[in-house]
């Protein structure tokens, strides 16, 4: 019999964190801010280093393979805050052990993987999900709020822009950043989340067309995309992103234009309205302003409110997790972007019973 279980709703849910670098500190910050809630079991890192200081930072079990964590200790829910690449192998293997899994964006570097990937844990009846927090982002919530209430009227086009900095040091700090196999370039690794918000707020896209590749850093994989998109419904967009902005981040910008309103969200982190016009105003247009200055402390909070929803979901309770079904969906678009850019020819995005 095994030895994992179903999560006793009355007791703090037992997780391994996998992985130790960076992102790990800011999945530790959120799981100690949420106290009772979660208790971290396990740091997992073939680094010494990096496993001692996430395991001295939560008081956990070091290890140095995802093997030892689940053959000694019994977990609820594993953390994968590893290379994009190494996704889909160890949510297969947790998710094997008995485990639900919260991986970090994306699912992975390649779409039939995480495909295969999301099979297998269904067939499992193990949860996954995916951090995706800027979902939770104020502004983005109002966009989606104004369209689902018909205030853009109908679509013309849509425009976000990307412009921030990944100097040379930042991939030569790991020998797997800005590789192909285990981490992809500015659209899989850094523009990852706001494809999602493309996908998650203005519907599915039908195809894309792609130009870009390593203009300024010796990475193999793009630090440089413009993507031109055309949604199943009709209207257009572009994305584009660079990591080559001097000296710093530059700017993230949405801008949004329908029939009866337009929208543009700008500055560093897209927490400055620019322009929120539309044919009928309402009260909450008052509110916009007020709204912008949220967001810094909804982004500080990020992953705090992604493992707040998790732990209400294994609970029972309805909670605005971002499943595995629903992150094939942003992966499918980065994937047709990836294909569009080898051929030099427009795609269409990969739809399966998965992403429809």
């Amino acid at each position: 019999m095994s030895k994992f279980h179903k999560p006793d709703n009355s007791q703090p849910l037992k997780l391994g964190l996998v992985g130790c670098g960076h992102v790990a500190q800011k999945h530790l910050s959120a799981l100690q801010a949420l106290g009772d809630s979660y208790r971290v079991v396990g740091a997992v890192d073939p680094d010494p280093a990096a496993r001692r200081l996430a395991s001295g930072a939560c008081g956990a079990r070091e290890f140095e393979d995802l093997e030892s964590l689940l053959s000694e200790e019994s977990v609820d829910l594993v953390t994968l805050a590893t290379p994009t690449g190494l996704h889909p192998e160890q949510a297969v293997v947790a998710a094997e052990a008995g485990a639900d899994v919260l991986t970090e964006k994306p699912l992975g570097t390649s779409l039939a993987a995480a495909r295969s990937m999301v099979d297998r844990l269904t067939e499992l009846q193990r949860s996954l999900f995916v951090v995706k927090q800027l979902r939770h982002h104020p502004l983005f919530l109002a966009v989606r709020d104004a369209l689902q209430k018909g205030r853009f009227g109908r679509l013309h086009t849509i425009g976000l822009q990307i412009f921030w900095t990944r100097p040379q040091a930042y991939y030569d700090h790991a020998s797997w950043r800005g590789t192909r196999e285990l981490d992809g370039g500015a659209l899989m690794n850094q523009a990852s989340h706001y494809v999602d918000l493309l996908d998650w707020i203005f519907g599915p896209v039908a195809s894309v067309h792609a130009v870009g590749g390593s203009l300024g850093r010796d990475i193999e994989v793009e630090d440089t995309a413009v993507v031109s998109l055309i949604w199943e419904e009709g209207f257009v967009g572009s994305l584009h992103v660079t990591m080559l902005s001097y000296p710093k981040n530059l700017a993230t910008s949405l801008t949004v234009i329908g029939e009866k309103g337009s929208v543009r969200i700008g500055g560093p982190r897209c927490d400055r309205v620019e322009a929120w016009d539309f044919a009928e105003p309402r009260p909450e247009d008052e509110e916009i302003a007020q709204v912008a200055q949220n967001v810094g402390s909804v982004l500080q909070c990020g992953h705090e409110l992604v493992y707040r929803d998790v732990a209400a979901h294994l609970g029972g309770q309805q909670s605005p997790v971002v499943d595995g079904l629903q992150g094939l969906r942003s992966l499918a678009i980065i994937d047709a972007a990836y294909r569009a850019l080898e051929r030099g020819a427009a795609v269409e995005v990969s739809r399966s019973e998965h992403t429809l």
